[in-house]
C-alpha cells in the first residue's frame, strides 16, 4: 500500500528527473498543499458510483451480453422487449432498466446512468435468466458481479463479510480472465481489488458515494431547464440556490416527523380480521382499537401491503415475511406478517418465496428486523422471485 512517505518519495523523483509521471503519480494534490488535515494516501475513500455503475458493470454487461447473443440464447430485441413489458413495482419503476442500444457491440458500452445500469444488473437475471444455462461461463461473470454490487451496497459489514467481498473480487476476476482473456482488465477493475482494505479503513463505501453529490447537480440543471435564460447562467444558479438554501434552514425550524402516514383507518379490535386480532392481542392484551395503515414513510423509507421484510435467519441464510397490514401505535410503526418460506436459486441470484405452511400472523416492529429495507418480489415463470438490491447479514 502507498504511504505518506513512499508518495513524497514519488514526488522527488519527477521533482529532480522532470518527468510525466512515476508509478502513477504526476503532480502535487491541490488538496494537500491547501489543507493541512488531509492526507492523500488516508483521505481518499473510493466512488463506488464511477468504479461500479459507470465504470465497471456496463463494459461488464456489454461485453457478457455479446456472448450470449452470439450463442443465440436469446436476441437483443428480446431483452428490450423483456425490459419494456417487465412490471417494475413501486421504487424499481423510478430507476428501472434502460433499453440496451444497438450500439452496445461497437461502444462496448451499454451506457446509461448508475441507477439504470444497478438495476439493469440486478433484474438481468430475472429478464432472461431462463434462456441462458446454468454453465454458461458469461452468465457466471454477471453473477458474480452482481454478488459484488451487493456487497459493496451493504449499509454495514462485519469481518466475514468483508472477507467475502475479497474472494467473490478474486473470484470474479479469475473468471472474468478465463472468458474474456484478450480483454484488458480497466483500471477500476483494480480499484475494486481494493475495496475490502478501505472499508476496514473508512466503514461501508456506500456511505462515502457521490450520488448525493449528483442529487445536488441535478438541482442546478433543473434550474436552468424551468428558467429557459442562458444571458447569466452563473448568476442565475447562485440566486435560485441561495433561495433554496434559505427555505431550507426556515424549515428546519420545524423538524421533519419520522413517522408519516397520509391516511390512518382507526377500528375496534373487535371487528378486524381473527387473524389479524390473534396476532394484536399476542403482544397489546389490552388494546381495544387499531390504526391502520396501508401506506406508511418511516426515516424515509416507504413501506406498503404486499412488500417483503427480513426477519430472521436460518441456516446462514435470512428469512422473510410479507406485509399483510401496518399498526401505527402511539407513533410506533407495526407490521402484522406472515411468515414465507425461500430457497435460495443461485442461477437467478434470487429467492423464490413461498408462504408458509403455518400460515399463522405475527406482529413484528422495525427493532425486530434484520433489516429495515423493504423488498418486492416479481412474479417470474410462476415462481415469486426476490432479487436483493443489497447485502442482508443473515
Amino acid at each position: 500500500m502507498r504511504s505518506k512517505e513512499i508518495h513524497a518519495s514519488h514526488l522527488k523523483e519527477i521533482e529532480e528527473k522532470i518527468l510525466a509521471n512515476y508509478f502513477g503519480v504526476k503532480r502535487k494534490c491541490v488538496l494537500s498543499e491547501n489543507l493541512s488535515y488531509f492526507n492523500l494516501t488516508q483521505s481518499f475513500p473510493p466512488d463506488i458510483v464511477h468504479d461500479l455503475f459507470e465504470g465497471i458493470i456496463p463494459v461488464e454487461i456489454a461485453l457478457c451480453l455479446n456472448v450470449l447473443i452470439s450463442k443465440k440464447y436469446f436476441a437483443l430485441s428480446n431483452l428490450n422487449d423483456a425490459i419494456t413489458s417487465f412490471q417494475f413495482k413501486w421504487t424499481d419503476k423510478t430507476n428501472c432498466p434502460h433499453l440496451v442500444p444497438q450500439t452496445y457491440t461497437t461502444k462496448r458500452t451499454i451506457g446509461g446512468n448508475a441507477h439504470e445500469n444497478w438495476n439493469l444488473l440486478r433484474f438481468l437475471p430475472l429478464l432472461i435468466g431462463h434462456k441462458v444455462p446454468a454453465s454458461e461461463p458469461a452468465w457466471q461473470v454477471l453473477c458474480e458481479l452482481k454478488d459484488i454490487v451487493e456487497l459493496a451496497v451493504a449499509p454495514f459489514h462485519t469481518e466475514d463479510s468483508i472477507c467475502y467481498l475479497d474472494f467473490k473480487i478474486s473470484e470474479h476476476r479469475t473468471v472474468f480472465q478465463e472468458v474474456f482473456p484478450h480483454e484488458r482488465i480497466l483500471p477500476k477493475h483494480h480499484y475494486l481489488e481494493h475495496y475490502p482494505q478501505l472499508i476496514r479503513q473508512f466503514g461501508p463505501l456506500v456511505a462515502l458515494w457521490t450520488m448525493r453529490f449528483e442529487a445536488k447537480h441535478s438541482f442546478f440543471k433543473r434550474v436552468i431547464r424551468h428558467t429557459n435564460c442562458y444571458k447569466n447562467v452563473l448568476y442565475s444558479l447562485a440566486q435560485r440556490h441561495q433561495f433554496q438554501s434559505a427555505h431550507n434552514l426556515h424549515i428546519c425550524r420545524f423538524p421533519k416527523p419520522s413517522l408519516e402516514v397520509s391516511e390512518v383507518s382507526t377500528l375496534p379490535i373487535d371487528v378486524i380480521n381473527e387473524d389479524i386480532t390473534w396476532a394484536v392481542k399476542q403482544k397489546y392484551p389490552q388494546i381495544e382499537t387499531v390504526n391502520l395503515a396501508k401506506n406508511v414513510f418511516y426515516n424515509g423509507l416507504n413501506y406498503r401491503i404486499g412488500m417483503v421484510l427480513s426477519h430472521g435467519s436460518l441456516a446462514g441464510l435470512p428469512e422473510f415475511c410479507e406485509i399483510v397490514h401496518m399498526i401505527v401505535e402511539q407513533e410506533t410503526l407495526l407490521f402484522i406478517v406472515k411468515n414465507l418460506d425461500a430457497w435460495y436459486l443461485e442461477h437467478y441470484r434470487a429467492y423464490d418465496l413461498v408462504t408458509s405452511t403455518t400460515r399463522v400472523l405475527k406482529l413484528v416492529g422495525l427493532h425486530e428486523l434484520t433489516d429495515h429495507y423493504p423488498l418486492n418480489y416479481y412474479m417470474v415463470g410462476g415462481r415469486r422471485l426476490i432479487s436483493l438490491k443489497r447485502y442482508i447479514h443473515a
